[in-house]
């Protein structure tokens, strides 16, 4: 169970059909892999190529900003892991959630992710042009830890193994941050291995 987590309307059927979409690369459709669904719990499922689905964490933050328009609150998320920062359209999407595959741990602590809350939305707002009365953090209200879902896709490509992230809320390709937080993630989970010998390492 997560105690807080973002819904995954995304299945894997879905990720798949858009790994192996007709395109020119797969010579449209005819050589389109075929992608392995990963079994929590079943290694022998994670064949190449394969597809799995993990948590990464994150918070929710809600600030508390005013301007010369007045006061107004603003939900914002900071990843975990990485630290990146972005807007929260769908905080009351939050819900508790039955979960049996692989959740990470955040590397941050609340602290450090409410200043990267700051610093990231006063870059926001900067970064608007047109807005006259630029809001600023007054306070922050709340910091909720929460686990948001990504598809990773596990393929090899020019000989190496490589993997692709797919948003589990959206469905669409994750950027570059995102696969970097996965592979931190990653790294992350691998030293708290050699360190507790892997009793709470996903």
């Amino acid at each position: 169970m997560i105690p807080l987590g973002l819904p995954h309307p995304i299945e894997a059927e879905q990720v798949v059909n858009r790994i192996r979409r007709p395109r020119l690369r797969n010579s449209f459709g005819l050589l389109a892999p075929e992608v392995h669904v990963a079994v929590p719990g079943r290694p022998s499922t994670r064949i190449l190529p394969f597809l799995e689905r993990l948590w990464m964490p994150a918070y929710a933050i809600r600030l508390q900003t005013v301007s010369q328009k007045g006061s107004f609150a603003a939900w914002v998320s900071v990843e975990a892991i990485s630290g990146a920062f972005s807007l929260l359209d769908c905080a009351g999407d939050l819900a508790p959630l039955a979960c049996d595959e692989d959740c990470f741990p955040p590397s941050l602590g609340e602290a450090r992710a409410a200043e990267l809350a700051r610093k990231g939305f006063l870059q926001y707002t900067l970064q608007q042009r047109g807005l006259a009365n630029k809001p600023a953090v007054e306070t922050i209200e709340s910091v909720l830890l929460y686990h948001f879902a990504v598809w990773v896709y596990y393929c090899r490509h020019r000989g190496k193994i490589d993997l692709r992230v797919f948003d589990g809320y959206t469905g669409k390709p994750a950027g570059a941050k995102m696969r970097i937080a996965v592979l931190d993630a990653f790294i992350a989970a691998r030293k708290r291995r050699l360190t507790d010998g892997g009793r709470n390492a996903p």
